[in-house]
Parts: structure tokens; sequence; C-alpha cells
């Protein structure tokens, strides 16, 4: 009796229980070990008895490797899925104001990866929280002393020193509000979504500026409640409406309601914002070089519009109008109550 291992599934008739049984042992170790497996790697021994009848000596080895390829195969394609599934939410993370808390199910390793990453956005948010309120407090304290030299820089007697001090406050109570605004802002980006009556909000907040003298016109309705974080949509129409005010002239609210969007544009009749400088004017601190003629302002108003929206899953626009002025359009995934 001669033995030599078997290397290839041809060396056995394919018809027979042993040639389907290596055929089977074969096609796991494939679908644990990819396409670069081979058979010769699982064939037991081959002894010929007779000079011709090949015989299986240690099938129960076979039927154990054929488990172990199942088994691995199985455990293989199960870490792929929650690797895939981990790599998906860690990309809507990334580009989201408001990071979600990750799955943390699925097998003992990716688990684990997903409580490390849940882990350190909370202490990243803490940190940042306690950075804000820090900064807030900075501020706040710094509204009693710009209030007295106020009040002393109206004693003063040259008139044109007294309205560029004036000017100068103005300017630093405007950082020191910006300040405060970011603090704010970062408690609305953790506001939970719920049921806000849009056409209610719109409308209170739209009255509020005409009984303080403003003309603002109001075009359209939502119709029905929908789902968002209220006080944060609140503040930023509240931003987008105090710019239109500031550096334009008829001022108009639009509300309206796509299939699948919530519409919500404040245009204005001003000079608007340079092309090239659009996109620049969201960023923090930064103001269009056509808005900082005369006018106050701190250059925080659209960027912390722009994380408000994105923390409530929207999109903020802005462009200049064909017929003149400026728009600012928020839209956000219509939601029904």
């Amino acid at each position: 009796m001669t033995c030599s291992p078997l290397k290839s599934i041809g060396t056995i008739h394919p018809n027979t229980a042993s040639g389907m049984a290596l055929a089977a042992a074969r096609a796991l170790a494939v679908l644990a070990f990819g396409q670069n497996a081979h058979a010769s790697a699982l064939a037991p021994t081959a002894c010929t008895i007779g000079g011709s009848t090949p015989w299986l000596l240690g099938m129960p080895l076979l039927a154990g490797l054929a488990l172990v390829a199942a088994f691995l195969g199985f455990k293989l394609r199960a870490h792929r899925a929650s690797a895939a599934r981990l790599a998906v939410m860690l990309e809507r993370a990334a580009s989201d104001a408001r990071i979600p808390a990750l799955e943390e199910s699925g097998p003992a390793d990716i688990g684990r990866v997903a409580r490390a990453v849940n882990t350190l956005g909370r202490r990243q948010a803490e940190r940042q929280a306690q950075h804000l309120d820090v900064q807030a407090g900075y501020a706040h304290d710094l509204r009693t002393p710009l209030t007295r030299m106020g009040l002393r820089c109206e004693m003063l007697g040259d008139a044109e020193a007294r309205k560029a001090m004036e000017r100068d406050l103005a300017e630093m109570r405007e950082l020191v509000e910006g300040s405060i605004a970011c603090a704010r802002m970062q408690h609305s980006l953790a506001e939970p979504l719920q049921r806000v009556d849009a056409d209610g909000l719109i409308g209170n907040l739209v009255r509020n500026y005409r009984d303080s003298g403003r003309a603002i016109a109001l075009d359209g309705c939502i119709g029905q409640p929908v789902v968002a974080c209220p006080l944060a949509l609140r503040r930023v129409l509240a931003n987008l409406i105090d710019n239109a005010l500031r550096y334009g002239t008829d001022v108009r609210v639009c509300a309206r309601v796509d299939t699948t969007s919530l519409v919500l544009a404040v245009v204005d009749s001003g000079p608007g914002i340079r092309p090239a400088q659009i996109d620049a004017v969201l960023s923090p601190w930064v103001r269009g070089q056509q808005l900082q003629e005369g006018k106050p302002g701190s250059g925080l108003g659209l960027a912390i519009s722009r994380r408000l929206v994105q923390a409530m899953q929207g999109e903020l626009h802005l462009e200049n109008r064909r017929s003149g002025g400026f728009e600012a359009r928020l839209t956000l995934p219509l939601v029904v109550a």
C-alpha cells in the first residue's frame, strides 16, 4: 500500500461520497478564506490499495475541518458586516454637528471599538461645553465694564472723540454678545427633536419684530406640525432676520413645504455679498467686505446658524437674488408630527 497527499479534487471521482465531501470542504474553505484557498490544504491522505482504488483515511478530520471552515466563514462575514455598519455610522458622524451614539452591538471587538468611540465623543463634548461656559462667563463679565465705559464716554466734551469711542464700544459689545451666542448655540445642539407648530413659531417671531417697529412680511405657511428643535429653529430665523434688517430693506420670511422638505427663506433688497465671499461668511468671525462698511457685527450670526441647521439635519444656502438683494434659505427634512 502506497500513500500520497491528494493534490486536487480530481484524484477522487466527483460522483463518489468522498469526492462530494472534498468538494464541499473546498467550497467552505473558499467561503472562509477567499479564492486563494486550495483543496490540497484540506485534502487528507489517499492510499491506493490494489493499485487503483482510492480510500480516504481520516474522514473525521475532513468533517472537522469542514465545520471549522464553516464557523470561520460565518464569523468573518459577521465581522465584515459589523465593520461596514460601524464605518457608515462614523462617516455620518463626521458630517454631523450633533454626533450620534454609535451602535454597540455585533462582535465583541467591533462593539468595543464603538464603545470607545462613544466614550471619546462624550468626553470631547463635555470638554467643549466646559470651555464654552468659561468663554461665556468671561464675555458676560465684560458687560459691566463696557457699560461703565459707555457712561463715561457720554461725559466726553469732544464730540468727535465721543463718537469714535461709541463706535469702538459698539464693536466690543458685538464681540461679547457673539461669544455668549456661541455658548448658547452649544446648548442648542443638544436640544431634542419634538413636535413643533412651525406656523405659530414663525408667526410669533414676525409679530415680535413688528411690535418693535420693524417691517417684516410673511409669505406662505407650513400648514401642519413638524418635528424639529424649536429653540434652534427660532435662533436660526432670528439670526437670518437680524442680518437682513441690518444690511437690507424689504425683508420677507417665506415658508413652503416640498415633498420631503421644509423650506424657510429670509430675503431682502440689500447689497448682497460678493460671490467669492459667500462660502467664507459661513465661517466664524468672518464678515463680507460689503457688510463691513459702517455696520456693526461680529461675523458669528451665519456661522452659528449653519451649525444649528446642521444639527437639525438640514442645509443653509446663501445666494444673491437675480432681482437684487440677498436670500438665506433654510431646508430641513420634513417630518410630520
